[in-house]
């Protein structure tokens, strides 16, 4: 059987069971959701595709809990969603010096906390700081490292927390932050827009520790706060009054809904019951195309897999470009990932204007098996099995479905699926329990930087294990260049090294799919997949 029919036997069954279980569920209006009569609807609900890990904006790693905290807190600034530059957000203005190395912040004299406090300097400062905490794993807090003394700060066995004077943030006043870079960084203000780089409550947080993102002990500063939270159901968040720009904020009470599973998720959306669904099943896709309510685009990410070279048989590279030269992307893409999905060996979005990346490689299964061979292990005898870790989600089990099926037909290897709760997945990658793994990374802002910086080799998103010292150095001296073309130049040259060391394989660059109720107005389809709550609005009752 070719590599091609064998990606279409699986999603083309799972299509029609799929499309028969909606139809069952569109007959009878069996919903798993919404039925609780003693909550009204929000004025607007969405599924959120999956159950936030957390609330903390530090811990905000994913879309299901960006687009929460991005609600519930703002940082210095904001994006506008439909052109994706910078807007004011805590900070009313900023301005930078001749040699753009020192930015000053202005804050708003109106921002407030929602328990009525005001906003300071000192606040951001603090929170910026909890992000660099010596030894601390915080994801995000690698998007600071460009900061004075911010990377040297975050390694274990540096000062404490409150003995941060090397560090080149600072509040003089109480209205003013003063941030100074290693060099200049034109990109600052749109890279504190993203929702980890908002600030948290620091009474709230050293009271109630790890436990002061709940529901009537969060303290936030956004548009919304948050009225309730039932695990497995929904988050309901209510218009916060103190917010600054609550004047623009139309939506009284929104709900983000956990739903299980993409079909649930379109029966949700088809009857009524939410006004926006992210990414619907790929097998039903034909069937929605079409519809004047379905907006595609391109988005500013990657699909790809990551292997664990901790594991002693992927501390090779001869087998992990053996398993990635063994892939046929553009049938994986065509026919698995569907909707729209290019398939690409290049990890970096090739153009960040959406234009179409280079052709896919062909796989070459034959040269895939001869360094297997020359790896020790010729016609994958000897071989462990390979763990191929997912998290919970239809398009991601179908992709590693048909991975470990090529994997098996065309090397000999086996590999045996690991589904996790979303949670679950991060922390499993994050601490390097697993083979290979499924990942996607989606860009914060337009840069491909934000992207081969994850694999620095104290990246707290790397978790492949991979460490490549001339690596580093690229993406410092691309840091460092003051033209724009040798910085492009030098970015390109590490994404080069880092697909011949072969710690992921890339497969796809994502597309946006998003189904959004005619009655939504606000909603702009953009490179980052980014639609603030804030600006969105209803118009007219629910269906």
């Amino acid at each position: 059987m070719s590599a091609r029919s064998a990606a279409r036997v699986s999603p083309e069954g799972r299509r029609l069971a799929a499309l028969l279980a909606l139809l069952l569920l569109l007959l009878t209006g069996a919903l798993s959701l919404g039925a609780d009569s003693s909550l009204p609807r929000a004025d607007f609900s969405f599924c959120n595709q999956d159950e936030p890990a957390s609330l903390d904006p530090a811990l905000a790693t994913g879309f299901t809990e960006s687009r929460v905290v991005g609600a519930l807190f703002e940082g210095l600034t904001r994006l506008d969603p439909k052109s994706l530059e910078v807007l004011p957000g805590v900070a009313r203005s900023w301005e930078v010096s001749d040699d753009g190395l020192s930015w000053s912040f202005h804050i708003r004299p109106e921002a407030r906390w929602s328990n009525g406090e005001g906003l300071v300097a000192e606040d951001l400062r603090w929170s910026f700081l909890r992000l660099l905490a010596p030894g601390a794993t915080w994801p995000s807090g690698s998007l600071l490292h460009s900061v004075v003394g911010a990377r040297a700060y975050s390694l274990p066995g540096s000062p404490s927390l409150g003995d941060a004077h090397s560090v080149g943030i600072a509040a003089p006043r109480p209205d003013l932050l003063r941030i100074t870079l290693q060099r200049p960084n034109a990109a600052l203000p749109k890279i504190l827009a993203a929702p980890a780089l908002a600030p948290v409550h620091r009474a709230s947080v050293e009271r109630w520790g790890s436990a002061w993102a709940q529901a009537g002990r969060m303290v936030c500063n956004g548009p919304f706060t948050l009225e309730l939270r039932r695990l497995k159901d929904r988050i309901r968040l209510a218009r916060n009054p103190l917010y600054w720009g609550a004047d623009a904020v139309t939506l009284e009470r929104v709900d983000a809904l956990t739903a299980n599973g993409k079909t649930t998720q379109l029966n949700l959306y088809l009857t009524g019951a939410v006004d926006w669904m992210i990414k619907p099943p790929a097998g039903l896709f034909d069937e929605l195309e079409g519809r004047s309510d379905l907006i595609v685009g391109p988005q500013y990410g990657s699909t790809f897999l990551r292997f664990n070279v901790r594991r002693p048989h992927l501390s090779d590279a001869r087998v992990r470009r053996a398993l990635s030269l063994a892939l046929d992307r553009a049938s994986l893409a065509h026919h698995v990932l569907r909707m729209g999905h290019r398939a690409t060996a290049a990890y970096v979005p090739s153009d960040q204007l959406g234009a179409s990346p280079p052709p896919a490689p062909v796989p070459d299964p034959e040269r895939a098996r001869e360094l297997l061979a020359q790896a020790g292990y010729p016609g994958g005898a000897g071989l462990p099995t390979l763990e191929l870790l997912f998290p919970r989600d239809e398009s991601a089990r179908d992709l590693c479905e048909a991975v470990a099926e090529t994997w098996r037909r065309e090397l000999g290897v086996n590999a045996r699926l690991a589904v996790q709760t979303r949670k679950v997945y991060y922390d499993s990658s994050a601490q390097g329990l697993y083979d290979v793994a499924w990942s996607s990374w989606i860009g914060d802002w337009l840069d491909p930087a934000n992207f081969l910086d994850v694999f620095h080799s104290r990246g707290a998103s790397n978790r492949t294990g991979w460490a490549e010292p001339a690596y580093d150095e690229l993406l410092s001296a691309a840091e460092q260049a003051n033209q724009p073309a040798a910085r492009a130049a030098l970015l390109a040259q590490a994404e080069r090294l880092l697909l011949r060391a072969c710690p992921i394989a890339p497969i796809a660059q994502r597309v946006n799919v998003n189904l959004v109720s005619p009655r939504v107005t606000g909603f702009h389809d953009n490179l980052l997949d980014l639609h603030p709550l804030r600006d969105l609005a209803v118009t007219g009752p629910p269906p």
